[in-house]
């Protein structure tokens, strides 16, 4: 199994990096690949530069046994589906089962994803929950959860939900980056190989 963790890591946090060990306990994976994106189609754009973002990725995963950066979306000159990463990987590993991570706030809106329903022809999903309350569903994704939802993915090789409960933590990279440009503390909320990289960078208005 493939396990695959999208994000734009404006800065890569320690909420980042205890969800993607949460998943590596609860998956029979030995690593999961935090995947940078760099151009995203559905958010405005980022904080940071792709080349400090994935200075600060590289440097925080290195630290962490069995998490490895990717930049193969940031080497695209084009936004980033996760379709198109999922269907190169597939190329890649053909008789691999392939699992992308996602957190339950953007799993409630999958519907908006550039064809969504090819991601589960294509992988299973692991959805991240945080502590309190599940995101409302609208009723495609309650009946998309009701129809795939598994309790355990061995053997499951595409289509498969699996539902990580208090997988997330409280931790918001658009929070830290406006505490840097106030001035405030975040230390507590960074890998200290990052947040050294921000302060010497001078980056969000820090």
């Amino acid at each position: 199994m493939i396990c695959l963790f999208g994000g734009t890591f404006d800065p890569v946090h320690l909420g980042h990096l205890h969800a993607a060990e949460r998943v590596l306990e609860n998956l029979p994976v030995a690593e999961i690949r935090l995947l940078l994106s760099a151009r995203p189609s559905h958010k405005a754009s980022t904080g940071a530069s792709v080349q400090d973002r994935w200075a600060m990725l590289s440097a925080a995963c290195a630290e962490r046994p069995g998490l490895v950066a990717d930049n193969r979306e940031a080497r695209r000159n084009k936004p980033s589906y996760t379709v198109d990463t999922l269907l190169e990987f597939r190329a890649e590993h053909p008789k691999e089962a392939l699992t992308w991570v996602i957190g339950s706030d953007a799993y409630a809106l999958l519907p908006s994803w550039y064809r969504w329903e090819a991601v589960l022809e294509l992988a299973n999903l692991v959805v991240l929950a945080r502590p309190g309350p599940f995101p409302t569903l609208d009723p495609t994704m309650s009946a998309v959860t009701a129809q795939h939802r598994v309790a355990d993915l061995r053997g499951c090789h595409k289509g498969g939900i699996l539902l990580l409960e208090d997988a997330m933590e409280e931790v918001s990279a658009a929070e830290i980056r406006e505490r840097i440009a106030a001035g405030a503390t975040v230390s507590h909320l960074l890998p200290a190989v990052v947040a050294n990289y921000i302060s010497t960078h001078h980056l969000y208005g820090g």
